[in-house]
């Protein structure tokens, strides 16, 4: 699997719930935070080996774009839902995909219902549960896939902000990653940063799938 389709799990397998969404005008709350990538081999008695750890980091405006980066790869979301792949080496930047909206705004369309007494009771696609991530209380949903074992995704519904997802990379299920956020704060980035840089060369040529 590429560097492209990994990072983009988390939208990928939530867009595969719904085609046809209508764009939220809520704002985004606005996130700095750092982010990691975690390579395990599972073993024959289930535990795991840390193969490989990358850090990096996540950026997101209150316009709702975002930026995705570990090492010298980044994953750029516009406010207008258009997706960019950059390599920051060869100073290159690929549209890959136009989703019509943005992470935070299809989150929070995931949510169908809330109790209107408790305000606690949600339902979603395959909603599974909760579980904490890094002291944020996240639902999980699962990631289907046809030839691999599923994975998960936990989302912090009150940010519209995915916390962590797990994949496995091999359809044996003994290759799995983890890709988190960590040390989140609430406080707008600088707009600098959530952005393509200057003088890279923009490919907006969009393959038909």
């Amino acid at each position: 699997m590429s560097w492209l389709s990994l990072t983009l799990v988390g939208a990928i397998s939530l867009l595969s719930f719904s085609q046809n969404v209508t764009r939220a005008q809520s704002p985004a709350e606005p996130i700095k935070a750092k982010r990691r990538e975690l390579s395990y081999q599972i073993q024959p008695d289930g535990s795991k080996v840390l193969k490989q750890e990358r850090t990096g980091t996540f950026y997101r405006s209150s316009s709702g774009a975002e930026i995705r980066t570990t090492g010298d790869r980044s994953t750029f979301i516009d406010a207008q839902g258009h997706i960019y792949e950059i390599n920051h080496i060869d100073k290159f930047v690929k549209l890959v995909a136009h989703n019509h909206i943005t992470p935070h705004e299809l989150i929070r369309q995931l949510v169908r219902t809330m109790e209107p007494d408790t305000k606690s009771s949600i339902t979603l696609h395959g909603f599974t549960g909760y579980e904490t991530v890094n002291g944020v209380n996240c639902a999980v949903l699962p990631i289907r896939s046809n030839d691999k074992p599923p994975g998960k995704e936990y989302l912090y519904l009150p940010y519209g902000l995915s916390m962590k997802t797990e994949e496995f990379a091999n359809p044996e299920g003994s290759l799995l990653t983890i890709w988190e956020l960590y040390d989140i704060q609430v406080a707008e980035p600088d707009p600098a940063l959530v952005r393509i840089p200057e003088g890279y060369f923009i490919d907006n040529t969009l393959q038909q799938q």
